[in-house]
């Protein structure tokens, strides 16, 4: 067996890859983890994989003690942290210690959250992996107990050991015993998954006038720094899911809110001056442009850029799935959420 000291280089090389790729984890999205013995090894809520070999992001937790609370059906057990660190286990802790397998990865991939936002995703996971390719579905539900609870349930109705779950709005979890597994398993399925993309980046943007700047930094907003985001408010299929198809996942409603501020450019100002405390990360100016706030973070830039990079991978708006106003409440009240945001970058 490799030693500990070179699973866990093998496992930050592999974490800093993937958080470098935004078409794999975005912000502080996804997390690893890794068995040593009786030691569940696992990246600390709100920190970014992209840090793995710069930073000290992995924490150790009781794996003994997780798995007995789950053999009794306690999901809501708060994993039993064995060093002196200020940080949490990752919110989703439970689902790494459910699975055998000795390495865990959860991962908000593009091209498979493509996929995942659709209410025929089903038929679509069946009809573009191979017939031999085992993997579960679960639906959605709020991260952490919940969500461990029906992964492992799922999980038990099959005979063998699953190692490929799909999460319906989330995300994808994939589990093997060397880092070489699961990277190997990710990129089969990322090429059978490959989406594609229906809306090419706009080269013909209109010029945002000066008097619409001017009126929109007046409430702390600037054009957007990134111009493809001006796409969300001129694409007439991409506006359409900015205004009516907005909580598609999780982190996305945590980092930029349960509702997109989208409008003409009187709408916005109006709206921004009548409630002082409402300034989101990112506003959207019907047929002109994109607008990000002065305080805007790494994490929420990050998360618009999830957004976009699905909607431009949907050739039908009319199945797909949201979030429910009970699904985003549960969120937005939840303190593990609230202390991801404030660590956030």
């Amino acid at each position: 067996m490799q030693s500990k000291s070179t699973v866990r280089a093998e496992i930050e090389k592999m974490c800093t890859i993937f958080g470098a790729n935004s078409l794999l984890v975005q912000g502080a999205g996804g997390n690893v983890s890794w068995k040593e013995e009786d030691i569940l090894w696992i990246k600390a809520s709100g920190t970014w994989l992209s840090d793995a070999s710069v930073e000290d992001i992995f924490i150790p937790a009781d794996l003994s003690y997780l798995r007995t609370a789950i053999n009794e059906g306690r999901f809501d057990v708060s994993p039993l942290v064995t060093n002196e660190t200020t940080l949490r286990p990752s919110i989703e802790t439970l689902i790494h210690a459910l699975m055998p397998q000795r390495i865990v990865i959860h991962l908000h991939a593009i091209d498979v959250l493509s996929h995942l936002v659709r209410d025929d995703c089903d038929i679509i996971l069946k009809k573009m992996l191979p017939k031999d390719f085992s993997f579960v579905l679960v639906d959605y539900c709020k991260p952490g107990a919940d969500l461990a609870r029906n992964v492992y349930n799922k999980i038990q109705s099959y005979d063998v050991d699953v190692s490929v779950v799909f999460l319906l709005n989330h995300g994808l979890v994939i589990a093997g015993e060397s880092v070489d597994e699961v990277t190997t398993t990710l990129n089969f399925i990322l090429e059978k998954l490959k989406s594609d993309i229906y809306v090419s980046d706009l080269v013909d943007l209109p010029v945002i006038e000066l008097n619409t700047i001017q009126r929109l930094n007046k409430h702390g907003y600037i054009p957007a720094k990134l111009s493809r985001f001006n796409a969300l408010s001129v694409h007439p299929n991409l506006s359409y899911m900015v205004e009516k198809k907005w909580a598609m996942f999780p982190d996305h409603v945590v980092f930029l809110g349960p509702k997109a501020l989208i409008g003409d450019c009187d709408f916005l100002e109006n709206h921004l001056a009548s409630n002082e405390n409402l300034r989101p990360a990112f506003i959207f100016c019907k047929n002109v442009g994109t607008f990000q706030h002065n305080s805007l973070s790494r994490a929420q830039l990050d998360q618009l850029s999830c957004f976009y990079d699905v909607a431009i991978r949907q050739n039908s708006l009319s199945n797909i799935l949201l979030l429910s106003p009970h699904s985003i409440e549960d969120l937005l009240d939840w303190d593990a959420e609230v202390y991801r945001q404030n660590i956030s970058k």
